[in-house]
């Protein structure tokens, strides 16, 4: 029978998973539960994550069942019963892909060959994934499966095979942990960065951060706007990362590039603490990790665009801190925050030229 497993796709991670299976098997159900006894069964599998808790697999496996007498007059004896079985299907991690340890569920068809004959055949199987650690790249557990073998009604026994495993089973491929991925090489900008997307000598769109209030900013210079509100910076956007990973996608790095022209323009500010934080979504040391290197990410890609490094550090919160506490506000759980953690006035802190 099949046991399950796989190559997982994910960012900064082994794109597949492999597993292994091996178990005790045993047919229920008339006539095949009373005409074969105990035996064993196993399957390798292969699997590609489709996303974070769904992915597709292939596997290939069989069992064989030891003879029993027959209790049906006239049917002569069985000596061992064999299945050799193909199948594709789903398998389904209700806590994440990239969290390997923990429950999974899968089902699968395909056929199932029994001596000269081959017939449709669908199971399933559920279990438990156990790790050494987040970083390790093994996993083991155990888990219960149930295959089916469909025979034709006009055959001399139209009733179907059913059978029943349970066994270990063992996974190689993807850790869990991540590593935060460092932001794309950019050209050297400009002498004077043109705000609106046109390289010139001279920029005529001026920094919206530093416009006297009420000052109508040109047309083709608007952008997202920075603010110090208290001890936060605020946005009037949101930093975009790749899915279920740490890289920051390619149309918010220059919302990053921006809050850094602000954090450089004033600098009044001594430090800022760059916070993660993930959604309700996955295990808690996950949405912890995740938030860390999305955090990890930012801070990098800030010191890129000429930050110094000793103003900025890098917290994550996982999900500990959700900002909305309704559901489909997944979405906006997933954020990154600017916290000032130290000022000076402007007169001591002195005056600095743009990156």
């Amino acid at each position: 029978m099949l046991a399950i497993l796989a190559w997982s796709q994910q960012a900064s991670a082994d794109p597949f998973r492999v597993h292994v299976s091996a178990g005790a098997a045993h047919a229920v159900g008339k006539p095949q539960g009373s005409e074969f006894g105990a035996g064993g069964a196993g399957s390798a599998t292969v699997e590609l994550s489709l996303a974070r808790t769904i992915g597709v697999q292939a596997s290939g496996g069989g069992f064989v069942l030891s003879s029993s007498s027959s209790s049906e007059t006239g049917v002569a004896s069985h000596s061992t019963g064999t299945a050799f079985l193909g199948t594709v299907g789903v398998r389904v991690r209700p806590f994440g892909a990239s969290h390997e340890g923990g429950l999974w569920l899968d089902a699968n068809g395909g056929f199932a060959q029994t001596g000269s004959f081959a017939r449709p055949a669908f199971d399933g199987h559920v279990g438990w994934d156990f790790r050494a650690s987040d970083e390790s790249k093994w996993g083991l557990g155990p888990f219960v499966g149930y295959t089916q073998i469909v025979q034709p009604d006009d055959s001399f026994r139209p009733d179907d095979a059913r059978v029943l495993v349970a066994g270990v089973s063992l996974s190689f491929g993807s850790a869990a942990a991540r590593k935060a991925a460092p932001p794309a090489a950019e050209p050297t900008p400009p002498p004077v960065a043109a705000r609106d997307g046109v390289v010139e000598a001279k920029d005529e769109c001026p920094d919206p951060n530093t416009l006297p209030p009420g000052t109508q900013v040109p047309e083709g210079c608007e952008g997202p706007a920075v603010k110090l509100v208290g001890d936060r910076l605020e946005i009037d956007d949101v930093i975009l990362f790749e899915f279920d990973s740490p890289r920051i996608r390619v149309e918010s790095r220059p919302l990053v590039k921006r809050i850094a022209q602000f954090i450089w323009n004033h600098s009044e500010i001594i430090e800022v603490v760059v916070a993660g934080h993930a959604d309700a979504v996955g295990t808690d040391a996950y949405n912890q990790k995740l938030s860390e290197q999305r955090a990890e990410s930012t801070r990098a890609m800030l010191i890129h665009f000429g930050v110094d490094a000793s103003r900025l550090q890098a917290v994550g919160y996982g999900k500990s801190r959700l900002k909305f506490d309704t559901q489909g506000a997944d979405a906006r759980n997933r954020r990154v925050e600017f916290i000032v953690s130290g000022t000076t006035t402007p007169a001591a802190a002195g005056h600095r030229s743009k990156p």
